[in-house]
């Protein structure tokens, strides 16, 4: 992505004082993701509530910035040069249950929401407790484990178009719904929020299943470390992680970032380590693995920001 005009970026900062909006400028990016890589954002704007993140995403649109959707900083991999536009950070995370139906604003963490679900009774949602992200995020790249996902118990999702006006709810079978897809990575939408289905259960079995999940989790994925999540998708019958392993990567280190030896399908980096070195080891166990197998592994983490054409 090239630099903005300043003046582009005048103009954003005019719109926000004339809307009563605040700006932060120049925002290190790196304390805010998982991965801790990256760095700074052009602007910031953190709303916490849905209209604020409504306020946010219009500005954005108005003053003819690209605006990046940034939840709990999992799954993606910010350019050293940082990001251009505005960073809009949900923090809007209101939650609200009616029987065995919950709806959450997409600033919510989906780890908490696992742990309120299961306080209440309601089952179906303990798979999210592994998933570190917002439920936004998870909304948006239908996240899942231990055999589930936002697909299996969405109903329905609120969503914006910035440049059509008002928020609009979307069906979940419209949602274009695939293994770590939806239309929302492939369109301007923005998530505000969404309601998910689910059904009663015994509070102490569904904690049991938290616990399980947890402690495997604990097991087989590098917490301790610097890390983005999975990174890339599984080929159909297969792990990416298998294959990794299988091409003798565990532990092969470039620069800042290596293959992480309790998980190969993680990369963990080192403090204040580069994003550069990140994209030249996932592409090193990409070429790797597809001249050994002959497998296309996919990136499942997302590289943002400012990249040059090389990826370096």
């Amino acid at each position: 992505m090239s630099a903005i005009a300043a003046a582009t970026l005048e103009r954003l900062d005019a719109l926000a004082t004339e809307r009563g909006i605040a700006l932060e400028a120049d925002v290190p990016m790196a304390p805010l993701t998982t991965l801790r890589v990256g760095g700074p954002a052009d602007r910031m704007i953190s709303p916490s509530s849905v209209d604020e993140l409504v306020a946010a995403a219009r500005l954005a649109a108005d003053a003819g910035v690209p605006a990046f959707m940034l939840g709990k900083g999992s799954d993606i991999v910010v350019a050293d040069a940082g990001i251009r536009g505005v960073v809009i950070r949900t923090r809007a995370d209101a939650v609200t249950i009616e029987g065995t139906r919950l709806r959450a604003e997409a600033g919510a963490s989906m780890t908490a929401l696992a742990k309120r679900c299961a306080r209440e009774g309601l089952a179906g949602f303990d798979w999210a407790i592994s998933i570190p992200g917002s439920f936004g995020g998870a909304i948006w790249a239908n996240a899942g484990a231990h055999g589930g996902d936002m697909s299996q118990v969405l109903v329905e999702i609120e969503a914006l178009d910035p440049r059509e006006g008002e928020p609009h709810t979307v069906a979940a079978h419209e949602c274009g719904f695939a293994y770590r897809d939806s239309r929302f990575k492939h369109g301007s939408e923005v998530i505000l929020g969404g309601v998910i289905q689910l059904a009663r259960g015994e509070p102490r079995e569904i904690g049991a299943l938290l616990d399980d999940h947890q402690a495997h989790r604990r097991a087989t994925q590098p917490l301790a470390d610097q890390n983005a999540g999975s990174v890339f998708r599984n080929p159909d019958g297969d792990y990416a992680g298998r294959l990794i392993e299988a091409a003798g990567l565990k532990g092969h280190r470039i620069g800042s970032a290596q293959v992480s030896t309790l998980h190969a399908n993680f990369i963990v980096t080192d403090r204040g380590g580069r994003a550069a070195d990140v994209r030249a080891l996932g592409d090193h166990v990409r070429a790797t693995v597809a001249g050994r197998f002959g497998v296309d592994l996919r990136y499942e983490i997302e590289f943002v920001g400012d990249w040059p054409e090389d990826g370096r």
